[in-house]
């Protein structure tokens, strides 16, 4: 059994702000991965094309707990003081709130960090929480049933989304059977489809759970729009989102980490499906995925503007519109999505939400997991 060195707290320092991409985060061999040294001098190119903010006049995710399947979430990290749960560590046991590698407290981050001094960093759902739990072992590496275990803690805590941005070509049944579980339980899980490259022409074995029909499975999108995955039909994909070059921070301080992969673009439907399901309680997990599907822009691209307010497409008119699994194709670049930021800050989305809001109240009530 490995037990992880605690993080040490943020510095009272800022770091210094820099225009442009800060430094990649880093891969330790040993001790833990510590705090950038930069700060953005702005959002990155990932979070303006998903446009939260377009939709936090709406809602900004409060109520909604997402568990993110990983190294871990450090409450250290630059905006996640007071969004992270304690969590578990279903390998060394224990808490989950302690990460050295870096990449939960990441992912964790571009999903539910708040505001917060020194940094223009925000994730996409700042008003949800995110309970860690760790999967990874003292080595880096993630035992055979880890993810099971993962996906089982993750249901028996309540959770509203299970964010996996991980996956294996040869699933066991302890793994099949803690997915089907955790939909059972009216969960919304989010899985990234396999980061591997095709060697000798051969097609990447699609990762399990994204290739499971009742996981919403996610791949990235560059910002020339260009998919930074080759997938098959066999590998689920559903929905595409920003998954290159997206900045969040590390395990501690106020700076930014480069991040990338399809665990990234996972990481930001994970908060999108955060975001609906604040808005819509009433729907179910399924519904859910639908609606994030049927809402997509271009061919494929997740549009967070969409999926939670058009209220002018009726849910079931949207499941029933959600395309096909979809194929990426081959350095075909998706187009950019619509935004609506001028018709939010004229104040015509906020007096519908105002309306909204109202005549919805008892109907969000009868969701059998609303929490007040």
């Amino acid at each position: 059994m490995s037990v992880l060195a605690a993080v040490a707290p943020a510095p009272a320092w800022a770091a210094a702000r820099v225009d442009g991409d800060p430094p990649a985060l880093p891969k330790v061999s040993s001790g833990c991965v510590g705090p950038s040294n930069v700060v953005a001098g702005g959002p990155s190119w990932a979070f303006r094309r998903v446009g939260p903010a377009d939709v936090w006049p709406l809602t900004k995710g409060a109520g909604m707990t997402v568990a993110v399947l990983d190294s871990g979430i450090s409450p250290g990290g630059g905006g996640l003081a007071g969004a992270v749960e304690t969590g578990m560590d279903v390998v060394g046991g224990g808490r989950g709130d302690v990460d050295c590698y870096g990449r939960g407290t990441a992912l964790a981050a571009l999903i539910a960090a708040r505001p917060a001094e020194n940094t223009l960093f925000v994730g996409v759902a700042p008003e949800s929480r995110v309970l860690p739990v760790k999967i990874v072992d003292g080595k880096g590496r993630i035992p055979p049933s880890a993810m099971a275990k993962g996906v089982t803690a993750a249901t028996n805590a309540d959770v509203d989304v299970i964010l996996i941005g991980v996956g294996s070509p040869a699933p066991d049944a302890a793994l099949r059977q803690a997915v089907h579980r955790a939909v059972a339980r009216d969960i919304v899980v989010v899985a990234a489809v396999s980061d591997e490259k095709p060697k000798d022409n051969r097609p990447v074995p699609p990762w399990y759970p994204a290739s499971d029909p009742d996981v919403l499975a996610v791949g990235g999108i560059a910002e020339s729009g260009v998919p930074t995955e080759t997938t098959t039909r066999e590998s689920g994909l559903d929905l595409l989102a920003p998954g290159d070059r997206a900045f969040s921070v590390g395990p501690s301080g106020t700076g930014n980490y480069l991040v990338g992969g399809p665990a990234v673009a996972a990481a930001h439907v994970a908060a999108a499906a955060a975001l609906v399901r604040a808005y819509h309680p009433e729907l179910g997990q399924a519904e859910v995925r639908r609606r994030l599907a049927g809402t997509a822009a271009g061919a494929g691209a997740l549009d967070v503007y969409a999926a939670v307010a058009d209220e002018a497409t009726p849910v079931r008119d949207v499941a029933a519109r959600a395309a096909p699994r979809i194929v990426v194709p081959r350095g075909a670049p998706i187009p950019p999505q619509k935004t609506i930021a001028a018709a939010v800050a004229a104040g015509t989305v906020l007096a519908a939400a105002a309306a909204a809001l109202t005549v919805s109240t008892v109907r969000r009530g009868r969701r059998r997991r609303w929490r007040p």
